[in-house]
């Protein structure tokens, strides 16, 4: 076979191109075969520098090929070296690769890839645009990129508009998008955006059905049943409800529900408040007395354990559960092997006690909490949203912190991202010397005091910090510490860089306080935006939404998106019966939380 192995720049035939050549196909059918990713970050030595050029002599190297099908093992190769070794790796790879082997098409589709994780969005998106494609499977390999950029971005009304003519274009993949995909990333978007949406809409259209059936199951099960008696035929050639919605308008209510709190103790005042959450969660969600379930409560502290809280529960003809309130309790009924009644705990278990071996009860527990972690995963979601790439992680050295960091990064894995420094507080350094050494500014001032040791004198010159980080990832447990660390970003010269923090940020009523973090952006419950909040009102909206979470509990088993618009968050689940939180993004300005 005769192979056209032309560039825009020249390459020499030498006995090295042909090993490469070889080396390139032999990896390309075993990163083919694979089915497994490495998740962690590389280590320091194999960082690359996030400032070189995407371009070798100014010159892209691609290939003189009339070929325009993308070659999806050729992309996933390419794709699991970005993910292993980084984006300027996996360029270099393919730079120096034969490029006969490789089609202009797929070298440009790659190459924007590879400029999406840099964090070039524009040239990004111009070589997106010269990407032809001539097959539908193609044409749907870059619909799917286009949906993953507009979703990462935020652009859910865009991500969802593409889903869509996506299933109309009927390519079957080994992840396809359904009808649940366009109603989930609809979910996600603001409902201003989604009114938006609609007044543009025309009326008519299937575009406009999916908008409004979507502004419905956002309103309540009445309101979806009027959809549905306007709509007999669903759009899109949809031919049942997406996410769940069927199993949720079908569900009956429980008859009676135990809730079990710790209702004495040293825990008594937690688990009143979660009680009235509940109880007025009730009321509002089930409004007609005759579908409303009956409520009873059982001490998980008198009981003495929750096994013996649950088989109270069971003997009261108790249909369904909501509790306990501690990770301790949750882990005990997660170890049980049978659970015949659903439960709603209101934590999540230790993780260590409930391994995939021993989690024998899990399955039948869903786990609706406030845990932080989602807030730092959120964290990573909107920081690369705003096209950051390159996070100087600040969290404490303690349980606490290594959680949310760990939260963090998975997140920014998920996105090709790498960390690229991690400082951590209270540990033998002061917070300053951490700052200092995370940020670099140590080395620079060392370097400058040997200059001046060298000549004898003094020079004019001004420490600088490291230049490869452009986002702080401030995870401070409190106020204070956030209060405390944010002047020595300004010190070691990182105060204009963005900064990101969760809501243990945050305390209602300080504006004069608060003004020392004007700027962060950092995320809140939406029942906090209310002019006053507290531990104790964020346990309320645990209760209430726990209420309105018994509704939709049937529907969380086919539902891979935003299940219910709570007061603690906009809730999903995942595969581990995990009930996720989504906040509210805000940015400090004059004291005050603003909607961002």
């Amino acid at each position: 076979m005769t192979s056209k192995h032309l560039a825009i720049t020249t390459h020499s035939r030498t006995l090295l191109s042909g090993l490469h050549r070889f080396l390139l196909v032999a990896i390309i059918a075993l990163a083919t075969a694979c089915t497994s990713t490495p998740t962690a970050d590389r280590a320091p030595s194999d960082r690359q520098d996030v400032n070189a050029p995407a371009t070798r002599n100014n010159t892209l190297l691609i290939p003189k090929t009339d070929d325009t099908t993308l070659d999806v093992r050729v992309i996933s190769w390419n794709q699991k070296l970005a993910q292993q070794r980084g984006w300027l790796f996996a360029l270099t790879e393919l730079e120096t690769a034969d490029l006969g082997y490789i089609s202009t098409n797929t070298g440009t589709f790659i190459r924007s890839q590879l400029l999406w994780l840099k964090g070039d969005i524009e040239q990004s998106a111009q070589l997106l645009n010269d990407v032809e494609t001539t097959t539908p499977t193609d044409r749907d390999r870059l619909l799917a990129e286009r949906q993953r950029r507009f979703t990462e971005t935020h652009r859910y009304i865009a991500a969802a508009k593409i889903a869509l003519e996506r299933v109309m274009l009927g390519v079957k993949t080994d992840d396809p998008t359904t009808h649940s995909t366009v109603f989930n990333l609809l979910s996600k978007a603001s409902e201003q955006r989604l009114a938006s949406e609609l007044r543009r809409t025309e009326p008519n259209s299937d575009w406009h059905q999916w908008l409004s059936l979507n502004r419905a199951y956002r309103r309540g099960r009445e309101d979806v049943f009027s959809w549905l008696a306007e709509h007999p035929i669903l759009p899109s050639g949809a031919l049942d409800l997406p996410s769940g919605l069927r199993d949720w308008l079908n569900s009956d209510p429980p008859r009676r529900i135990a809730v079990l709190l710790p209702l004495s103790n040293r825990l008594k005042s937690a688990g009143q408040t979660a009680l009235e959450g509940i109880v007025e969660g009730l009321y509002a969600t089930f409004r007609d007395p005759a579908l409303r379930p009956d409520i009873i409560t059982i001490d998980t502290e008198a009981a003495g354990s929750a096994r013996a809280a649950y088989l109270r529960a069971l003997e009261s003809g108790a249909d369904f559960v909501i509790g306990p309130l501690t990770k301790d309790r949750v882990s005990e009924l997660q170890s049980i092997d049978n659970l015949p009644i659903p439960i709603l705990a209101l934590n999540r278990g230790i993780p260590d006690r409930n391994s995939a071996t021993t989690q024998t009860g899990a399955a039948q527990v869903v786990s609706l909490s406030l845990s932080p972690e989602d807030e730092a995963e959120q964290l990573a979601q909107l920081a690369w949203a705003d096209n950051l790439r390159n996070p100087l992680v600040i969290a404490p050295d303690t349980a606490w912190g290594a959680r949310m960091h760990t939260a963090f990064a998975d997140t920014w894995r998920t996105f090709g991202g790498t960390i690229r420094e991690v400082a951590l507080t209270g540990s033998e350094k002061t917070d300053n010397e951490t700052i200092a050494q995370g940020l670099a500014t140590l080395s620079s001032e060392s370097r400058i005091k040997e200059v001046e040791r060298a000549f004898d004198a003094p020079i004019e010159s001004q420490s600088r910090r490291r230049e490869d980080v452009d986002v702080v990832i401030l995870l401070s447990p409190t106020p204070q510490s956030a209060r405390e660390l944010r002047p020595l970003l300004r010190f070691h010269y990182a105060g204009g860089l963005p900064v990101f923090a969760p809501a243990s940020i945050f305390e209602a009523n300080k504006g004069i306080a608060n003004r020392d973090l004007d700027g962060i952006k950092f995320v809140l419950p939406p029942s906090t935006l209310s002019p006053a909040t507290s531990a104790t009102e964020m346990l309320h909206a645990l209760g209430a939404d726990a209420a309105a979470f018994v509704d939709r509990f049937n529907q969380a088993d086919s539902a891979n998106g935003i299940i219910l618009f709570g007061q603690s968050g906009d809730l999903s689940t995942d595969s581990q019966g995990n009930v996720h939180r989504r906040l509210k993004p805000v940015v400090f300005n004059r004291g005050r939380a603003r909607p961002i």
